[in-house]
């Protein structure tokens, strides 16, 4: 229809299905930008602003620390996810690379000192190759306690959400819960992001990005980015946030 497309998704296969489409996007004058909230606006910014600091990079690790309850449609998407029997993913020499959950782990400081991350199937696995061409990405975050035991149990964990009924109960507790935090949760929350890359030689830059919650920064990144679009601000083909 010769219509630009937003979307506020953060799936890989739907970043990569639309990477895929760049050349008859541009063909036909219209701009694919996925990604437009949380995932990925200020992730695939930090990426952008560090590749900057080190051109040249060959690494890029990016850590979230997300202080804020998911929400209901959140919640159903990473079920989903575990019943397709997704693990996490990362990037290796511009390939993708799928891994078991809960197989990579480190510490990362989000400016209050060390804390636990897991990696998981982010969409700056996918996005940020884009923006930045740096071939070998890992994206962790930072999860409360018992999901990091849970993700850390790997086989163990995959087997008991197969038992019959388990997911099903899953399913039905988030369609009984609430739909997401509340304006007065939204409004305390913050989001704390960290980035480093590395080049061949060893070099190193890292910065951090604090923002507001997750939820609240999706609908003002997403507006921003509309309006933007109607001012005629498009760059025609398949897009990221900083691209």
């Amino acid at each position: 229809n010769g219509v630009h497309y937003l979307d506020i998704t953060g799936e890989i296969s739907v970043f990569e299905a639309l990477a895929a489409r760049y050349a008859e996007a541009k063909g036909r004058g219209v701009m694919l930008l996925p990604g437009a909230g949380f995932d990925v606006v200020p992730s695939d910014c930090l990426a952008a602003h560090l590749n900057r600091r080190l051109p040249g990079a060959m690494w890029l690790v990016l850590g979230i620390q997300a202080l804020g309850s998911v929400s209901r449609g959140t919640a159903m998407t990473m079920l989903e996810g575990i019943e397709r029997g997704e693990g996490g993913m990362l990037r290796r020499n511009g390939a993708l690379v799928t891994v078991p959950l809960g197989e990579n782990a480190r510490q990362i400081d989000f400016g209050r000192g060390p804390r636990p991350t897991v990696l998981i199937p982010w969409g700056d696995v996918s996005t940020a190759y884009h923006s930045t061409g740096i071939p070998n990405i890992e994206v962790y975050m930072a999860l409360p306690k018992p999901l990091m035991q849970a993700m850390g149990a790997g086989p163990l964990l995959r087997w008991l959400l197969k038992a019959p009924g388990v997911m099903d109960l899953l399913k039905h507790q988030v369609r009984a819960g609430a739909p997401g935090p509340d304006a007065n949760r939204r409004a305390r929350g913050r989001s704390f992001l960290w980035g480093m890359v590395e080049d061949d030689g060893g070099r190193q830059a890292a910065s951090r990005l604090t923002t507001p919650e997750g939820y609240s920064l999706t609908t003002v990144a997403a507006l921003h980015i509309v309006r933007k679009v109607l001012a005629g601000q498009v760059k025609p083909g398949y897009q990221t946030p900083s691209s």
